[in-house]
């Protein structure tokens, strides 16, 4: 008797559930709406490069490039690509040489938008900034992925 009650008990739930998931359209054609997208922060989350701190020039460096690119509109076109439907230019790393002049990044290329991987090439907002970096300071682009 209890297995019969419990199986009346589960089926009455189910059909509530399936009930409660679905809409009556009485107003055919009508505007109301169901769900409203609201401008909300979810995080308060920041988010910033690491420089070596026996590299207070590097550091110098980084600040004014990072400035130059919010004034001349680069900046928002790398987001505009991540965000607003555009195309993502993929970074090539080159190999590490200690004889050669280099910008070494430590990432963890796992975090899309920011960084990821396309095949073998690294993608994201952090990886087209720091490629550009590179090209500014006139250095070859080292893109070490690595778990943090």
């Amino acid at each position: 008797m209890k297995k019969l009650l419990a199986a009346a008990l589960s089926v009455v739930l189910a059909a509530g559930l399936l009930a409660g998931c679905g809409s009556k359209d009485s107003d055919a054609g009508s505007s109301k709406k169901t769900a409203e997208v609201i401008d909300v922060d979810l995080t308060d989350e920041e988010y910033a490069f690491g420089v070596d701190k026996s590299q207070p020039e590097l550091l110098e460096q980084v600040n004014t490039f990072i400035s130059k690119i919010k004034e001349d509109g680069t900046l928002d076109e790398i987001f505009d690509k991540y965000f607003g439907g555009g195309e993502p230019t993929p970074v090539e790393s080159a190999a590490l040489d200690e004889s050669k002049d280099q910008l070494v990044v430590a990432t963890n290329a796992a975090f899309e938008p920011f960084e990821y991987m396309q095949g073998d090439a690294y993608v994201g907002i952090d990886m087209e900034i720091s490629a550009l970096l590179a090209e500014e300071l006139g250095q070859e682009l080292v893109i070490q992925n690595m778990d943090f």
